[in-house]
């Protein structure tokens, strides 16, 4: 036999190999649309448990002004109980659009929870409590000798009382004077002007420490002699 002519076998027809070639397309095809939907499905889990960590700063932050304050032990528990919740919606909806199940509840984890925090800060330090000083009104006049009777009240958005406040205001002569608790949300305290008391404008400046929030409100009033 010349071995210019050896035999290599039978060749496939051309018209087989373009098959093999395009199913081999098409599974490369797919096996990527698939990977690009997985991803889709991750990145919608992540900013979705984003927004989730805003709106658990916000149901906490709405329970803090209904009830008048919430502990940080209970504010975390409702920050977990919404992930947890958030859990088990994706684990219906995308289960099995992921690898691993647990990619579920990993995803975004640490986004929510910072999310949460910085949120809740915020919201916690703008939708605080309200002083107001409701006692005396202004531009009362007064007479060394008087007693006045200072009284403040703490509310949130809803009306409902901040409890446990640590209350003060000033004399006319700077002496410091506590405020005490005489009803919910309500703080007072009597103070007798001195015989000896100059006379002119006194600004009762009444501030609240609540919960490591500052307020501060303030009422002016006079002193002058008797005529």
């Amino acid at each position: 036999m010349n071995p210019r002519y050896r035999y290599v076998g039978q060749r496939r027809p051309r018209q087989e190999e373009a098959t093999l070639n395009d199913k081999a397309q098409i599974y490369s095809k797919h096996k990527e649309q698939k990977r690009k939907n997985k991803m889709k499905t991750l990145t919608v889990i992540y900013w979705t448990r984003v927004l989730l960590g805003i709106v658990a700063a916000l149901m906490c932050t709405l329970l803090s002004q209904l009830l008048g304050d919430i502990s940080i032990f209970n504010a975390i528990s409702i920050a977990l109980l919404v992930y947890i919740i958030s859990y088990y919606v994706y684990k219906a909806l995308f289960l099995a659009k992921v690898e691993k199940p647990t990619k579920i509840f990993t995803t975004g984890v640490g986004a929510y929870f910072l999310t949460w925090i910085v949120m809740f800060g915020l919201f916690f330090t703008l939708v605080g409590p309200t002083l107001t000083v409701t006692n005396p009104a202004p531009n009362t006049v007064f007479s060394p000798g008087d007693a006045v009777t200072i009284e403040a009240k703490i509310t949130n958005q809803f009306g409902s009382p901040f409890l446990d406040a640590n209350v003060t205001t000033r004399s006319p002569t700077d002496i410091l004077i506590y405020l005490d608790e005489t009803s919910p949300g309500t703080y007072s305290a009597t103070y007798n002007i001195p015989s000896e008391n100059a006379t002119g404008e006194w600004r009762i400046k009444v501030e609240a420490l609540i919960n490591g929030r500052y307020r501060e409100a303030s009422v002016t009033v006079n002193i002058q002699t008797s005529s």
